[in-house]
């Protein structure tokens, strides 16, 4: 059994420390009054508003046995994994909640719960560790994300956001940096828990670099070590897969 989304709640250390407290300049401490300490977490102010567009498209769901997240990538398509819903019969049993978040004094917003099309398009793969379904009666909630199909590096930022143990939606965009990745896999240390699976990885423009489905002490591709890591599938495979088994649902993609 696979073990997925654990976050990053162990001891153990995910990645090398990044000496956040060593100060490794060569001016004299005494004349230093403001400078860049550890990673430089200065961020352009639109980045959230990107994130808060992007979140929108971001949907709790419950299964009849467990709990996740998914994205919409079409006006009626939705994304999750195939480990969340591996069925047009489990996913028909499921409910997909809208706008399932905190306001800014701190209550629920308003919520919209819905279904899955009955007969709808369906597609899953459980290798790639993905599933699309469509939803009936989808409430406005401005565009659907896109994908971008780019190979990602070591040290590239990224950010999930994600309904963590089927609660309120939450984003992890801080101090998040990809640990490995191919055009298969991706790595990271971008904070989860249980229900994050599903939940949609975002590269700084906030489109869609892969999906997130586990944590652990995970394998590093083509080598014997464990890292304490999160994984999510690339989205180069997601679309390549999409391209050759469903071109239907391939061509309603934003890309």
């Amino acid at each position: 059994m696979k073990s997925y989304d654990f976050g990053l709640l162990l001891i153990t250390p995910a990645s090398p420390s990044r000496l956040l407290d060593r100060w490794q300049g060569n001016d004299n401490t005494a004349d230093i009054k403001e400078k860049i300490i550890g990673e430089n977490t200065l961020r352009d102010i639109y980045i959230f508003v990107l994130a808060l567009e992007a979140s929108k498209a971001v949907v709790r769901i419950r299964t009849p046995k467990d709990l996740g997240t998914g994205f919409m990538i079409a006006p009626d398509l939705l994304m999750t994994n195939n480990h969340v819903i591996n069925s047009s019969v489990i996913a028909e049993k499921s409910q997909y909640s809208f706008n399932y978040q905190l306001d800014t004094d701190g209550k629920e917003c308003p919520t919209q719960t819905i279904g899955a099309m009955p007969g709808g398009a369906f597609y899953t793969n459980e290798e790639l560790d993905f599933t699309v379904v469509t939803l009936l009666d989808v409430p406005d909630f401005g565009k659907p994300l896109i994908f971008k199909s780019k190979l990602m590096c070591r040290d590239n930022r990224v950010a999930i956001i994600q309904h963590p143990g089927g609660h309120v939606k939450k984003i992890s965009m801080q101090n998040n940096f990809i640990a490995y990745a191919d055009n298969k896999v991706l790595q990271y240390t971008t904070s989860t828990e249980p229900g994050s699976s599903g939940a949609p990885v975002f590269d700084d423009d906030f489109q869609v670099v892969g999906i997130h489905h586990s944590g652990g002490m995970l394998q590093e591709p083509n080598t014997e070590r464990r890292y304490l890591r999160n994984g999510g599938t690339s989205a180069v495979a997601l679309l390549n897969d999409l391209k050759t088994k469903a071109p239907d649902i391939y061509n309603r993609l934003t890309k």
